[in-house]
C-alpha cells in the first residue's frame, strides 16, 4: 500500500499540470475569440446635413363650444361621415416657384440627397457582406475546434517498482 508513494505524486502532479495547462490554453483561445465578437467594426456615420422641408399647414374647422346632446340608442351603430374623413386627408402640394435659383438650389439638393442614399446603401451592403464573411470564418474556425479532440488520453505507462530503502530505526 505505501510502496511508489513519491514516484506516484510527482507522477499525477505531473499530469495535473499538463491538464491546468491544456484548460488554460483553451479559456484563452474562447477569450480570445469572445474579444473577436466584441471588436468588430463600427459603420462609419454619415455626414449629417440639414433637410428643409415644408409641409402645408392644415387648419381643421371644428365648433367650438359644448357638444350637442342626442337620444342616443344603445344598439345602434354610430355612423361616420366619410365625406368629412376624406377632406382632412392632407395631399402633398407642389409649388411651382418663379424663382429659378430656389428651383435650382431644389434640384441640387435633390441630387445630392439621392447621391448620399446611393453611397449609404452601398456602405450598407459592403459592411453587411464583412458580416457575413467574419460570421463565416469563426463557424469554420468554431467547427474546426469541435472536430478537434478535446481529451487527449495519456497513455498508461507499467507501474515500476519502487526502490526499497533500508529502514531506519526509530
Amino acid at each position: 500500500m505505501g510502496e511508489g508513494g513519491a514516484s506516484n505524486t510527482v507522477r499525477s502532479v505531473d499530469v495535473m499540470r499538463k491538464i491546468v495547462a491544456k484548460c488554460v490554453v483553451a479559456m484563452g483561445a474562447g477569450f480570445g475569440l469572445m474579444v473577436a465578437q466584441g471588436c468588430k467594426k463600427q459603420a462609419a456615420r454619415a455626414p449629417v446635413q440639414p433637410v428643409v422641408s415644408s409641409a402645408p399647414r392644415v387648419q381643421l374647422d371644428f365648433p367650438v363650444g359644448p357638444l350637442p346632446v342626442e337620444d342616443v340608442d344603445p344598439g345602434a351603430t354610430p355612423r361616420v361621415d366619410r365625406t368629412a374623413l376624406r377632406q382632412q386627408q392632407v395631399q402633398p402640394v407642389h409649388v411651382q416657384s418663379s424663382d429659378p435659383q430656389a428651383a435650382a438650389v431644389a434640384e441640387a439638393q435633390r441630387q445630392q440627397d439621392a447621391r448620399l442614399l446611393q453611397q449609404q446603401e452601398a456602405a450598407s451592403q459592403r459592411q453587411q457582406e464583412e458580416l457575413d464573411q467574419e460570421i463565416e470564418q469563426d463557424l469554420k474556425m468554431q467547427q474546426e475546434m469541435e472536430a478537434e479532440p478535446r481529451i487527449q488520453d495519456i497513455p498508461e505507462l507499467p507501474p515500476q517498482p519502487a526502490p526499497l530503502e533500508p529502514m531506519q530505526p526509530q
